[in-house]
C-alpha cells in the first residue's frame, strides 16, 4: 500500500474518532467542543501540506494519536492522575515526542546543514516557540471565550503560577527523548554502514 493511500486511511479513522467526540462534546454542552472543531481543523491542516513536511503515515499515525489524548478531556481525564503524573503532563510530554520526531524528517529535507548539535538546538527552539504559541493561544481563547475547560478555555488548571512554565518544560522533555531517539538510531545507521564499508574493503 502507497504511503499516501495509508495517511488516507489514517485521516479517516481519526476524523471519525474526533467527530464523535466533538457529536458528543455537544451532547452534553461540554466546552471541549471549542477544542473539538479546533483539532479536526488542524488535522485536515496536517493532511493537506503532508508533502511539505515529508509526513511519514507512522508519524501522521502518531499526531493523530495525539490529538485523541488531548481531546479525552471530555471525559475528564485531565482531572486524573496515573502512576502519580497528571495527566496533562503526558499530553505534553508526548506532544513534544511526536512534533520533534516529524520536525527531525522535515528538516532533514529542507535544511542542507547536517551539523547534528545545530540541528538539535534548533529543533529544540522550534518546539519552545510551538509551545509558547500554545500558551498564547490559552491566553487568547481564555479572553475571547471565558472560563471552561480546554485549552480554548480559560480553566483552574489554567491560572496556576507554574502551568505555563510546566507545560512548556514536559514538551522540552518530549522532545529531548526524540532527540535521544533520533541520535541512537542515526549512529547505528552510521555504524552500520562503516562495518559493512570495511567488509568490502576486506
Amino acid at each position: 500500500m502507497k504511503n499516501s493511500d495509508k495517511n488516507k486511511l489514517i485521516l479517516g479513522f481519526f476524523l471519525i474518532i474526533l467527530i464523535g467526540f466533538e457529536i458528543y462534546s455537544i451532547s452534553i454542552q461540554n466546552s471541549y467542543m471549542w477544542d473539538g472543531l479546533f483539532l479536526i481543523g488542524l488535522l485536515l491542516f496536517i493532511y493537506y501540506v503532508k508533502g511539505r513536511l515529508r509526513l511519514l503515515p507512522f508519524h501522521f499515525f502518531l499526531l493523530g494519536l495525539f490529538l485523541v489524548l488531548h481531546n479525552l478531556g471530555v471525559f475528564g481525564f485531565y482531572f486524573n492522575s496515573y502512576y502519580g503524573i497528571e495527566f496533562d503532563t503526558y499530553v505534553h510530554f508526548y506532544f513534544g515526542l511526536v512534533s520533534t520526531l516529524i520536525l527531525f524528517r522535515t528538516y532533514d529535507f529542507i535544511v542542507p546543514l547536517k551539523d547534528k548539535k545545530i540541528k538539535y538546538v534548533a529543533l529544540l527552539m522550534i518546539i519552545l516557540g510551538m509551545s509558547a504559541f500554545h500558551e498564547l493561544l490559552e491566553y487568547a481563547g481564555g479572553v475571547l471565550l471565558g472560563e471552561g475547560w480546554g485549552f480554548l478555555k480559560a480553566g483552574a488548571g489554567d491560572i496556576e503560577m507554574w502551568d505555563t512554565q510546566t507545560d512548556m518544560r514536559n514538551n522540552v522533555f518530549g522532545g529531548l527523548l526524540a532527540i535521544a531517539i533520533y541520535h541512537i538510531k542515526t549512529n547505528f545507521k552510521h555504524n552500520k554502514k562503516s562495518k559493512k564499508s570495511d567488509k568490502f574493503k576486506k
